[in-house]
């Protein structure tokens, strides 16, 4: 027995923790935004991440001195995210939602306000309702507002360059029971466009193997953001099921 713990800590010994590479990605696309003028002072303004998990964008963000950083979360990351809030609310001041996004009520929503800067990164593809994910990131950028998307994309070399969507079921990929819809770049932007973001931009900041399956994404809310997209449609307003509150 103590022989095989042995091979099993070799084979794992030098190898970086699915922790620390996210961290070295999350570090290399904040600085990217940093150094083209996207993340400048956040003095004033409301700051809204999803999905923070270890709070390693969280501190970055903090860092910036945002008037109000919001975090929420699954319920199921409630004790890590406690784990290290403390830290980050001695930085700005800081409030965490306990929720799932897509389904909080009206008045919970309502409760977030708008904010003038979105942060999901390796979010979106846990999800199953992608489209209506972005919707609702788009639906808390205050006018003028911004956002930053990072997420996996499909890994299969004949949808890349594709406006597809993978979908891995009744086998989830690689057994993670969270990730059964992996999006082509295309897909991503055409969802963006969709919902009624402008100036949409994609950022490729990781490493030329990483890259090409991981994408970041900024884009901004304008005063006529809704105008020729998708959900401007007749019969597609704010009542429509996809997005909306319920």
């Amino acid at each position: 027995m103590s022989s095989t713990t042995t091979n099993t800590d070799e084979k794992t010994a030098g190898r970086p923790s699915a922790q620390s590479l996210a961290g070295e990605q999350t570090r290399h696309g904040f600085n990217w935004l940093r150094s083209i003028g996207f993340l400048g002072s956040l003095e004033g303004c409301r700051v809204l991440e999803v999905g923070p998990k270890h709070g390693l964008d969280s501190r970055l963000l903090a860092g910036l001195g945002p008037a109000e950083l919001v975090l929420i979360d699954l319920p199921s990351k409630g004790n890590l995210v406690r784990e290290w809030l403390p830290e980050v609310g001695r930085v700005c001041p800081t409030r965490y939602v306990e929720e799932n996004l897509l389904y909080l009520s009206r008045e919970g929503l309502a409760g977030l306000g708008r904010f003038d800067l979105v942060w999901c990164t390796g979010v979106l593809y846990h999800n199953a309702e992608q489209l209506r994910l972005i919707r609702r990131l788009f639906d808390l950028c205050q006018a003028g507002g911004r956002l930053v998307l990072e997420t996996a994309t499909t890994r299969n070399e004949a949808l890349v360059d594709l406006n597809v969507v993978e979908i891995h079921w009744p086998q989830t990929y690689r057994d993670t029971g969270t990730v059964t819809h992996l999006p082509s770049l295309r897909a991503v932007r055409s969802w963006l466009d969709m919902v009624g973001f402008a100036d949409i931009a994609r950022h490729e900041v990781y490493q030329s193997e990483v890259d090409r399956f991981r994408a970041l994404f900024t884009a901004s809310r304008g005063q006529d953001a809704r105008e020729g997209r998708y959900y401007a449609h007749p019969g597609n307003g704010p009542g429509y099921a996809i997005g909306a509150a319920r």
